[in-house]
């Protein structure tokens, strides 16, 4: 846990390595950030798999660089009491503190499940199981006076040991991998000393019940009332692995402690990372004029030199509900480089604040980061006052091997209940013009739309012939609660064929769109990295639960495959839609016409000649789980040889 601090109290103190309060424990020692054979991980493959008569071809994770689970995630909450510093509360107060909806106890925002279903979109429902109280066998007071951490590895051990008999332990591995996701220790009383005895902190452990390894842990204290912070600080820790932010400020719950009862939402590049939001992703040759609501979506300019390291990303932050607690809003923008371990100096970090008041300095004010202030209304980009960002305007900002990013954006408009702003400049000369950027050959290759956010295949000054080959695609979803995709290929080695260049540099080369209902490409993505939600006539939409998204691909380039899914509670069996995405290179394009239908009553097939006649137009499945074919107008199956199939209702 971190405390925040007085900047002109304790100043001196400030120049000390002691200044750095990390409260990820690992092997009995403090470090900023959990080295890499400590990460926390999720397999989502493993975790909520849909269930098919066959296998699948399998779900593949999401390429965040933190843990990203999805859907519900079981928690497991020891409570421990002690003969100097008994409980405070009931184990029904804490179960509720932990999981009701609404939960305002002492002024808190909602429970911590609140918390993370508000900042996740829905798509995270952490749920603490609760047991508890145990009477610990030494006072608190002793465990606080051990050096260091040992007195909480000695508490750690000994609340295991007690609740093994009571607990399975094997409940809380979610993903199945053979280590547990989330174990909380809540003891009785205060935090006393920073860095010694049971300061909260995330922690690391050796110890191995029913059949699994419980890594990573946390522990909360429980002085009496209640708060958030604290458990949804060590969770981040402890579930995703995200580090501690010094140097930042109070714009993430990683960062500084910015309020107790009502903690600020996770910074929208980790939300985007997670997949809770879409990344937006912008190139120098970009111009468009974009409209966003706060938390929407993430725009991301990477680094070209090195695209998987390092990137300037930036957001609408408004200072309303779990942000309430900041001193201004406007466009948010944040320098990240992955390679760059901790978040410890001023000048060098792996995820600053770029700071709107930074313009025409040579380097960022020290000052306007942590711990004092923890926000300013000058640190957002906005109308009036620091309305764009470029390489001249503010020499501060480069990449870190100094050279210039290449990002301009201007025109940012008055924070509301939306933001405008336009990526590149003229976004209205470009506006304009845009209906032209591509016209049409005779194969009736669509036109860019003027609302995409990357420039067409080629200049919008001239017409240019486009060669379009389309690939039908078809699969079969199964109905989920929790966002579960099936893998589709997208025949890579083809692709590559028709448009003249290796597999293997299709995602650096290629430009990638969705394509609206009326035939225009539309470069803006609305789902997770390379891809998009889609409404049920398959035009492109937001994601939004309470909207009309229902489903999506989420292609990888990389790969050369897309993951379909849908929104829960939004469609039933034998649903069928229709979603389109391409991808150009120079003068070709390879349109992607994908048929997604909702699972419906499945028959299993052993014996084709007893299976001969059936309902024209039933899709057929391997045992792969891969379409081979569907019963011709007359009820006929198609010619296969001998297996076991799966036949789908239409």
């Amino acid at each position: 846990m971190k405390t925040k601090i007085i900047f002109g109290l304790l100043s001196s103190i400030l120049l000390l390595p002691t200044m750095l309060f990390a409260d990820i424990v690992y092997q009995g020692k403090r470090v900023q950030e959990w080295p890499e054979e400590a990460r926390p991980t999720f397999n989502n493959q493993s975790a909520g798999k849909p269930s098919f008569l066959l296998a699948r071809t399998p779900v593949t994770q999401n390429k965040s660089h933190y843990a990203a689970p999805k859907g519900k995630i079981y928690s497991l909450t020891l409570l421990v009491d002690f003969s100097d510093q008994k409980a405070p509360v009931s184990v029904a107060d804490v179960e509720e503190w932990l999981n009701k909806e609404g939960f305002n106890r002492d002024g808190c925002n909602g429970s911590v499940r609140d918390y993370y279903l508000d900042v996740s979109n829905g798509q995270l429902d952490l749920t603490n199981e609760v047991f508890g109280w145990y009477r610990a066998k030494h006072p608190k007071s002793w465990y606080e006076s051990l050096q260091g951490y040992t007195g909480s590895d000695s508490l750690m051990k000994e609340v295991f040991n007690y609740f093994d008999p009571l607990v399975d332990f094997s409940r809380y591995d979610n993903d199945k991998d053979g280590t547990t996701e989330a174990i909380n220790i809540v003891y009785a009383g205060p935090g006393q000393t920073w860095g010694q005895g049971l300061w909260p902190h995330s922690g690391w452990s050796n110890e191995r019940r029913d059949g699994v390894r419980l890594t990573h842990h946390q522990m909360t204290d429980m002085p009496g009332k209640f708060s958030i912070y604290v458990f949804v600080h060590e969770s981040g820790h402890m579930i995703f692995g995200w580090p501690d932010l010094y140097w930042y400020g109070d714009y993430c719950t990683m960062g500084n402690r910015a309020h107790d009862l009502n903690p600020v939402a996770i910074n929208d590049f980790y939300r985007a990372d997670q997949g809770w939001i879409p990344f937006v992703d912008v190139t120098s040759n970009d111009v468009s004029l974009e409209t966003t609501k706060p938390g929407e979506v993430c725009y991301r300019y990477k680094n070209p030199a090195r695209p998987d390291k390092e990137g300037l990303v930036w957001s609408y932050v408004q200072n309303k509900g779990r942000n309430q607690v900041l001193k201004g809003s406007g466009l948010l923008m944040q320098h990240y480089d992955f390679s760059i371990e901790g978040n410890s100096a001023a000048d060098k970090l792996g995820l600053r604040i770029v700071h709107a008041s930074a313009a025409g300095k040579s380097s960022d004010n020290p000052g306007d980061q942590w711990p004092s202030p923890g926000s300013t209304a000058n640190t957002f980009f906005k109308s009036g006052t620091y309305s764009e960002f470029s390489d001249d305007a503010y020499p501060a900002i480069r990449w870190y091997n100094g050279s210039k990013t290449g990002l301009k954006i201007t025109d940012i408009g008055t924070p509301g209940e939306t933001l405008t702003f336009c990526i590149g400049e003229n976004c209205t000369a470009q506006e304009s013009s845009s209906s032209t950027g591509v016209v049409s050959s005779s194969s009736n290759a669509p036109a860019v739309s003027s609302s995409s956010s990357a420039t067409p295949p080629k200049s919008s000054s001239s017409s240019v012939h486009i060669t379009v080959q389309k690939i039908a695609l078809e699969t079969i979803l199964p109905i989920s609660d929790n966002y579960a995709p099936v893998t589709l290929d997208l025949k890579g080695s083809e692709v590559a064929k028709i448009l003249g260049i290796k597999q293997n540099e299709i995602a650096n080369k290629v430009k990638f769109y969705g394509i609206e209902p009326d035939g225009t490409l539309n470069s803006r993505t609305t789902g997770e990295g390379t891809g998009h939600w889609f409404d049920k006539d398959g035009k492109i939409v937001a994601w939004d639960p309470n909207g009309t998204s229902i489903v999506f691909s989420n292609m990888d380039l990389t790969t050369m495959t897309t993951k379909i899914g849908h929104m829960p509670n939004k469609v039933k069996a034998g649903d069928s839609f229709v979603v389109r995405q391409a991808v150009v290179y120079e003068s070709k394009q390879v349109t992607f016409e994908i048929t997604v239908t909702i699972e419906q009553k499945t028959t299993r097939i052993s014996n084709i000649r007893s299976s001969r006649r059936g309902k024209p137009g039933n899709m057929i499945f391997n045992a792969l789980g891969k379409p081979v074919g569907k019963r011709t107008e007359s009820g006929e199956m198609p010619d296969l040889p001998k297996g076991i199939y799966v036949e789908i209702a239409k």
